[in-house]
């Protein structure tokens, strides 16, 4: 490791912000992680670092990599400039912060479970674990000037800054299943502390944590910068019956079948549905139209490592979307014993189901990718299927349940265009036509 020369400076950044999506944060045994001194719930400083350097190699300094990374480190220009010190909850920790979701593995070909003869890599459902949303964590962050760094310095706590900025919009998230929307948050507030070390009150302020502060929440926040990807949404209203089926104990005179719902008790269809139903039409296109290669699919949803290829993960990622104004109805049903001819025994059944306003949102990693007009493209033909009442959601898409008419379908990449569909603009049609002429011209 290179070692920088006398350190000068310090700024010390305090951060709280609040989870809006789930948190996952566990160890190797898939609980979480836990201070045995403090035991308090926290998020590693390692987990933190990883994620603000991935988004300043691939978003702010594209130059950048393991080697030359001046404000992250590497290994010809030496240690990292700043500090990542480890997120504390600052709520008290009880176990009704934690929640589960099902999960299942496919198998994309047959598009059917996915079996194998090793247990822990069968197609049984599992459950995915993670801390609720509205809970509040604390990082701090140090910033070094070191004495080597003149006139370099300003630059690099612009740079930085933009990483605190980029965390506040949810460009960058933390934790595991990212891809499903995992590990976005708020940010509530950040102070800055800065130490000159050349003096020594400052010093001592320094070694005995003794801080004098600076609120630099509006400064910080209220910066005109827009999302690096490409994003997706869609605003519009469930017109048949919503159902994804939560895996909740329920009491005898509950429905069988109940909706899925986040920590505050609202209906939701989970990025982990929307990302699926996305993924399965995208599969069935690329089937049905040779121009839609394996390429394509592999840049979007990722590829397993091989033996001589290190793979990636997926670059589409899927948020949990709230079910607003919902209104609910049970519907009743039986099953049928083929054998007989009648109902099976004990086989009445009823779903509690929900309908209402939604907000769909997803956006794509364009990082690495010099075109990527092809993948956009081949998003916009899917999810125009789901705007336009063609795609469902959910179970029960045989009985014509968990389909969307949209109201509005926009796309940013460096500009926002929204389509209207009630009174679609010429312009904005042309421009999304451009990235699908884009995608079936190929080959």
């Amino acid at each position: 490791m290179i070692y920088k020369n006398r350190l000068l400076k310090t700024i010390r950044y305090n951060v709280k912000a609040t989870t809006i999506s789930p948190l996952a944060i566990r160890d190797d045994e898939d609980n979480l992680k836990i201070d045995q001194l403090t035991g308090k719930v926290y998020i590693p400083g390692s987990s933190v670092a990883g994620a603000f350097r991935n988004y300043y190699e691939n978003y702010i300094d594209k130059n950048s990599n393991e080697n030359f990374n001046e404000l992250f480190g590497g290994q010809k220009t030496g240690m990292s400039q700043i500090v990542f010190y480890d997120g504390y909850l600052v709520n008290d920790y009880v176990k009704e912060m934690i929640s589960s979701r099902p999960g299942i593995k496919m198998d994309l070909k047959r598009m059917t479970v996915e079996v194998s003869d090793d247990a822990k890599k069968s197609g049984k459902k599992f459950k995915r674990r993670f801390l609720n949303e509205g809970l509040t964590f604390e990082f701090v962050f140090e910033l070094n000037n070191y004495e080597d760094d003149a006139g370099k310095f300003e630059e690099k706590q612009r740079k930085f800054e933009e990483l605190l900025k980029a965390f506040s919009i949810g460009d960058i998230s933390l934790g595991s299943n990212k891809m499903i929307g995992y590990g976005r948050f708020r940010v509530d507030s950040i102070s800055k502390s800065v130490f000159d070390f050349t003096n020594i009150n400052d010093l001592l302020k320094y070694m005995l944590m003794e801080t004098d502060s600076t609120e630099i929440t509006q400064d910080i926040l209220g910066r005109e910068q827009e999302t690096s990807k490409v994003r997706f949404k869609i605003k519009g209203k469930t017109v048949t019956p919503l159902l994804v089926k939560d895996e909740t104990v329920r009491l005898s005179n509950e429905s069988d079948g109940i909706n899925i719902k986040d920590s505050r008790g609202n209906y939701i269809i989970p990025g982990s549905s929307i990302k699926g139903v996305i993924r399965s039409r995208a599969e069935r296109l690329h089937r049905t139209f040779p121009c839609i290669g394996e390429e394509i699919l592999t840049n979007i949803f990722g590829i397993e490592s091989k033996k001589d290829d290190d793979g990636h993960i997926s670059r589409l990622s899927c948020f949990d979307a709230v079910v607003k104004n919902p209104n609910k109805g049970i519907y009743n049903k039986i099953k049928i014993d083929y054998f007989t001819g009648g109902v099976m025994q004990g086989a009445l059944m009823n779903d509690e189901v929900v309908m209402g306003d939604v907000e769909i949102e997803c956006t794509f990693n364009t990082s690495g990718l010099n075109d990527y007009k092809r993948e956009i493209g081949l998003l916009l033909l899917v999810l125009r299927d789901l705007c336009k009442e063609d795609l469902s959601i959910g179970s029960g898409y045989a009985v014509g349940r968990g389909y969307i008419k949209a109201e509005t379908l926009e796309l940013y990449d460096g500009e926002k265009l929204v389509l209207d569909f009630k009174s679609p603009n010429r312009e904005v049609l042309k421009r999304f036509d451009s990235y699908i002429s884009s995608l079936m011209n190929v080959g």
